[in-house]
């Protein structure tokens, strides 16, 4: 039941409408409730893996932070630079890009990774596995009319 409610979810927030509401209505109001809860609670965590990205910025060098979903796979975690279906990369895809060493807040708890790209057979694996889990990132590809980056944290030491 929880998976079909997740899936509707992603079907939703996938479309034009629903993508500009999750990123202009949902997104913010996130943002204050994770930052007010220390990256415990958030409202899209209620539903998939949140994590609060923290990278610095590429052009301004200034501290970065980023809620998005994710999904582990072993030791790493697995980010998908979708930009909700827009034809350019997120910000904090350069970000991570210039600055590979960032850190994640994940339900309060702080650790520092190491940032990479997938590419070759890892990105069509991860793709797959991406797609499956939250069938969104497809049609967002779709829309945007250009290959979605992945972006692969090796987790390191709690900070």
């Amino acid at each position: 039941m929880f998976r079909r409610l997740q899936l509707m979810i992603a079907h939703l927030s996938a479309t034009r409408p629903g993508a500009w509401f999750v990123r202009t209505c949902i997104q913010p109001f996130d943002r204050c409730v994770l930052w007010i809860s220390g990256g415990r609670l958030g409202i899209v965590s209620l539903f998939y893996p949140t994590l609060v990205l923290i990278t610095t910025g590429a052009r301004s060098g200034m501290q970065r932070r980023t809620p998005l979903i994710f999904f582990p796979d072993g030791s790493r975690l697995v980010l998908v630079a979708s930009n909700f279906g827009r034809p350019h990369h997120p910000g904090w895809y350069y970000n991570v890009l210039a600055n590979p060493q960032v850190h994640v807040n994940i339900y309060g708890h702080t650790f520092s990774c190491r940032a990479r790209e997938a590419s070759g057979i890892e990105y069509l694996e991860l793709w797959e596995r991406a797609v499956r889990y939250y069938p969104g990132f497809a049609t967002y590809a779709r829309r945007a009319g250009r290959t979605v980056p992945i972006v692969v944290l090796d987790l390191n030491t709690p900070t």
